[in-house]
């Protein structure tokens, strides 16, 4: 009897089908996650472990609104660009476009998620009036895979470079170097957090430059849709308040903790 019922829905594929899809109606399908690495440089202000940081957040709803979950990696800072690079991620969390000589199969989500100022952190106000040239021939620390800084800088700088904040600042507050090349959000965040005390983040950065997300070419489908759902959460203002969000506790902070700020 069941052989024959089977039998007659495999000679009307139609009805096979309905039957299959019917036993499936209940069971939804898992959803699809996408896997971004991080350099540990951006730990804490925009990524956390936790993923609660400014960019998991705008990230996580803007795949939300696409069906999708998010799941972020922290690795060391140039082996993010190699695992993006060659498939073993979905592609990096943040960065400006300064990797894309180096990595040129990377696919830009052409949406900027933040913009961010490279700055001088120094013992003592620093004039940075001629920019990244200021640095010609001082002793400065840079953080290792940080592509735009170690381009940047010039060539005669005395240069010290270490792999993440921690080992950045703790070089300037025991002036082993004289000048930080770094985030200001980044470093700000992690000042307050060290409660680190006399250090001046000078004003005018050398150079302020938009950081994207970027996608393995596995996933050159979902460019387009990525940057529809990150322009729909600016139309509607989720993208501004998530900003605010972080950037007010932020504020706060560095008057509490006394940071100083050079003018």
């Amino acid at each position: 009897m069941a052989e024959d019922f089977l039998s007659g829905l495999l000679k009307y594929p139609i009805y096979f089908l309905w039957l299959m899809s019917s036993l499936c109606a209940g069971q939804a399908l898992p959803q699809p996650v996408l896997t971004l690495v991080t350099g540990d440089m951006v730990a804490g202000f925009y990524h956390s472990p936790e993923q609660t940081g400014i960019v998991d957040n705008i990230l996580a709803e803007a795949l939300r609104r696409m069906g999708y979950g998010l799941k972020v990696l922290t690795v060391p800072t140039q082996r993010s660009l190699q695992m993006s690079a060659s498939g073993l991620a979905d592609g990096e969390l943040l960065r400006t476009p300064a990797i894309e000589a180096g990595f040129p199969t990377l696919l830009r989500v052409p949406e900027p998620l933040v913009t961010g100022e490279f700055v001088v952190f120094s013992r003592e106000p620093f004039d940075v009036q001629d920019a990244w040239e200021s640095l010609a021939g001082k002793s400065v620390g840079i953080i290792i895979g940080m592509k735009i800084i170690e381009k940047k800088v010039p060539k005669s700088a005395r240069i010290s470079r270490v792999k993440n904040e921690t080992q950045l600042f703790s070089l300037l507050v025991k002036k082993r170097i004289d000048y930080a090349v770094f985030l200001r959000d980044i470093g700000l965040y992690h000042l307050n957090k060290s409660n680190i005390k006399g250090v001046v983040i000078n004003v005018m950065p050398l150079e302020t430059i938009p950081a994207y997300v970027y996608l393995n070419p596995k996933h050159a489908a979902l460019v387009p849709r990525l940057t529809r759902a990150l322009r729909e959460m600016k139309r509607d203002g989720t993208f501004q308040e998530m900003i605010e969000q972080h950037l007010q506790p932020l504020m706060r902070g560095s008057a509490v903790q006394g940071v100083e700020v050079g003018r």
